[in-house]
């Protein structure tokens, strides 16, 4: 399904060749080895991102206190993978307020999932926010800030980097969200 949303629009390998673009040109100003990012890769650690803003609403886990653990393999001969772990590491008196196995459940998840989606197409800083063409480190997000997207650094493995919004929901004037559906 992901793989049919990405080659059936050329504005969503466009989004993430802007990306790819940025990523190398930093990557070789610093000597470090170029590395490709997928879209599925983007819109997998983007729906990370704001499942965990979510998450620490429902939950009261404080966003630092939980971390992603991303899974996609695009590139070489590994199997495929799409996928997302969210984790806390704290064993603290924060969460109390709703636990986080809990809302991982089916009956609970769902709702979480909807709203996090819902809340993702509204960002206080729209619409330069969602026009933006580069912002954040290196410029290597999109539709990314820290009113809408971005985490505490020590959550993210990705340092905040390779994130946009516009993949999950849509932008203004192009349809390509992933889970346009799901926005009441």
């Amino acid at each position: 399904v992901i793989n049919n949303w990405i080659t059936g629009n050329p504005i969503i390998q466009k989004r993430a060749e802007m990306i790819n673009k940025r990523l190398a040109d930093t990557s070789n100003s610093r000597g470090m080895e170029e590395r490709k990012i997928s879209p599925k890769f983007i819109l997998l650690h983007t729906l990370s991102h704001i499942l965990i803003r979510e998450l620490s609403f429902e939950c009261g886990y404080a966003t630092a206190s939980l971390r992603e653990r991303l899974y996609c393999n695009e590139f070489d001969d590994q199997p495929k993978m799409a996928g997302l772990l969210i984790y806390t590491a704290s064993g603290d008196s924060e969460g109390t307020l709703g636990g986080l196995v809990r809302q991982g459940k089916p009956e609970f998840f769902n709702k979480t999932f909807r709203s996090a989606i819902t809340r993702a197409s509204w960002c206080s800083s729209d619409p330069l926010c969602m026009e933006s063409d580069g912002q954040g480190t290196d410029a290597l997000n999109l539709a990314a800030c820290h009113a809408c997207t971005l985490l505490p650094e020590t959550s993210c493995e990705e340092f905040n980097r390779l994130l946009d919004r516009g993949l999950l929901i849509g932008t203004q004037t192009d349809e390509i969200g992933f889970f346009k559906e799901l926005i009441n």
